[in-house]
């Protein structure tokens, strides 16, 4: 199932002129991001078409986004972060651990126009991500238990 869901997920490819930031730019928009009230919320279902169409949304009244994920790996949260640099088409300014979970925060950049769709047809929708999702969580649940029983831990009893 897991297999026929990224069959039809075809990644963006990042744009061939990229915008440059300065360091001292970096380091304004890193503090500006930080300190933003309103901000986008990474649930489970990671980066789909919904979350794209919201960062546009939210990209029409600022140059900033800051998107908060929850509960996830630095590995994890890197591979996020380039996925949403690259189908946004926006420029990823840091990646930082605060109290609420990690903050991602991309700029739009300077040449910034609304695209003519904000959904992405190349990504999953709301429903396939979350079947996704799911999937994923059954293969770690499978992995972590016969590698917890493989290296001497407790193995649960079946009671007949």
């Amino acid at each position: 199932m897991l297999r026929k869901l990224q069959e039809n997920r075809e990644p963006s490819e990042l744009p061939t002129d990229l915008e440059v930031l300065s360091a001292e730019e970096r380091f304004l928009f890193r503090n500006i991001g930080l300190n933003m009230k309103p901000f986008l919320l990474l649930g489970k279902r990671d980066v789909f078409d919904g979350t794209i169409e919201n960062i546009h949304l939210h990209w029409k009244y600022r140059e900033l986004v800051k998107i908060i994920a929850e509960k996830r790996s630095r590995a994890q949260i890197k591979h996020i972060a380039i996925t949403l640099e690259a189908e946004s088409g926006g420029l990823l300014v840091s990646i930082e651990k605060t109290a609420q979970g990690y903050a991602i925060i991309l700029y739009r950049g300077k040449n910034y126009q609304c695209p003519n769709e904000f959904r992405p047809k190349n990504l999953l929708t709301k429903r396939q991500a979350l079947a996704c999702s799911i999937e994923l969580q059954r293969c770690e649940v499978i992995y972590s238990f016969y590698h917890f029983s493989y290296t001497g831990g407790c193995v649960p009893r079946l009671i007949s």
